[in-house]
């Protein structure tokens, strides 16, 4: 389950602090699909990087799994990363060099899954 209370991301431009996300909450409970949409400029890549443990808030908190992720260090983030989080992306971002399986295989040898087993799920 992942949990985002009160989230609000901005950056500084010059001496100005330019507000991208005003005071966000989510909740998307296991097994829930999730789409976000919206215009040009509305903050949905933001937004994803919190989500995606790529980037941090200015303020508020985040839950994934009962873990308080914006207490993580970079290091346990990448972990997270690895074994709790994944995006469908609208365009590829395949590897040109590999073929669609071994695209699809690549995240589980990151994640040291045996190669039978990963042939088999790909």
């Amino acid at each position: 389950m992942l949990t985002l209370n009160n989230i609000s991301k901005s950056y500084k431009l010059g001496k100005e602090e330019v507000p991208i996300l005003k005071h966000i909450n989510l909740t998307v409970q296991a097994g829930e699909f999730l789409a976000i949409m919206g215009p040009s400029g509305s903050g949905k890549s933001t937004l994803m990087n919190i989500i995606g443990c790529l980037d941090r808030p200015t303020s508020g908190t985040y839950m994934l799994d009962q873990i308080d992720i914006l207490k993580g260090k970079d290091g346990a983030l990448a972990e997270i990363r690895n074994e709790s989080i994944g995006f469908v992306f609208q365009t590829f971002h395949l590897l040109p060099r590999l073929t669609a399986l071994q695209n699809v295989e690549l995240p589980m040898i990151y994640n040291k899954v045996k190669k039978k087993e990963r042939r088999q799920r790909a």
